[in-house]
């Protein structure tokens, strides 16, 4: 059985493998190096170049590989960049994950860490932020991840996919 991590060649999923293989961990990757580096990636992590929108890549990841979980990092996080061109935000964010979310039900994979941001709070009313403080993004970065948070609590309701 192994942990999926996707956008592990980026800085905060590359720390993740090497946590992951440190523990026993047998770990597979998947980044379209877009942001990423190969040479961040483990030498013990199994790496593929793909990207998780194209589900031929997940199909060869998932066929190739006994996923028991996933851990997602991959998406653009650039604030700024995200008011420029939101749908490159919306695309790679949100739609992403759902194309990873139609992989992980038809490959009865029911547990996902998901990566989001406090940007889904926008500015918000108390610090610290907790929980339970309203979404306002104030950013399409802040909205995608929120998007995501909602389709995956959906998700949890009609496949059990934990997260």
């Amino acid at each position: 059985m192994a942990v999926l991590v996707c956008g592990g060649a980026g800085y905060i999923g590359s720390h993740m493998v090497y946590e992951l293989i440190n523990n026993g961990e047998d770990v597979v990757v998947i980044d379209n190096l877009e942001t990423g580096h190969l040479a961040s990636v483990h030498e013990k992590a199994k790496f593929y170049k793909g990207d998780i929108r194209n589900m031929a890549d997940l199909d060869k990841v998932f066929t190739e590989n006994d996923i028991e979980a996933i851990i997602h990092f991959a998406a653009n996080s650039l604030v700024g960049e995200s008011m420029q061109v939101p749908l490159k935000y919306f695309n790679n964010n949100t739609c992403g994950m759902e194309v990873l979310l139609e992989a992980m039900v038809k490959y009865d994979v029911k547990k996902i860490v998901f990566s989001s941001t406090a940007a889904t709070y926008g500015e918000p009313e108390v610090v610290p932020i907790t929980e339970n403080s309203k979404t306002i993004p104030t950013n399409a970065y802040g909205e995608s991840k929120l998007l995501v948070e909602k389709i995956l609590r959906w998700c949890d309701h009609a496949y059990g996919i934990k997260y």
